[in-house]
């Protein structure tokens, strides 16, 4: 079945490279949003296991949905996030970490990032596909 998962990005592109690459590590991709509105309401419906957010979008930002998600699911308020963002800012990468994020990758998202990647969340999600070195 693979671990739930819903993507959040304004880019329909970038959207697209995450489902590739996430769907190879045996997620099941559930839902996809182009800003946090719609990835609240697809949140609240689908209670995917884990969320890959951007951190700049229209009208409210990557940080803020994380503090909306982890206030709707209050029996499991450490839920999985991927950060994913063109910002490689430190400040930033620390305030999302701070919040929980899995990881916090800068765009371009590359083979080899998203390697990385997987092996976080193997440790989150065992039954997660092995990636090759």
């Amino acid at each position: 079945m693979g671990v739930r998962t819903l993507i959040v990005d304004d880019s329909a592109f970038m959207r697209e490279i995450i489902r590739q690459h996430l769907e190879l590590l045996g997620c099941q991709i559930v839902g996809e949003a182009e800003n946090a509105a719609q990835a609240l309401q697809l949140f609240m419906a689908l209670q995917p296991d884990l969320v890959t957010i951007d951190v700049v979008m229209p009208q409210v930002g990557g940080l803020d949905a994380i503090g909306a998600f982890r206030k709707m699911r209050a029996k499991n308020p450490r839920l999985p996030v991927l950060v994913m963002t063109a910002m490689p800012f430190n400040q930033t990468r620390d305030a999302f970490l701070a919040e929980g994020a899995v990881d916090y990758l800068v765009k371009p998202l590359t083979a080899q990032v998203f390697r990385q990647t997987a092996r976080k969340l193997k440790r989150l999600f065992p039954d997660l596909r092995d990636v090759e070195a």
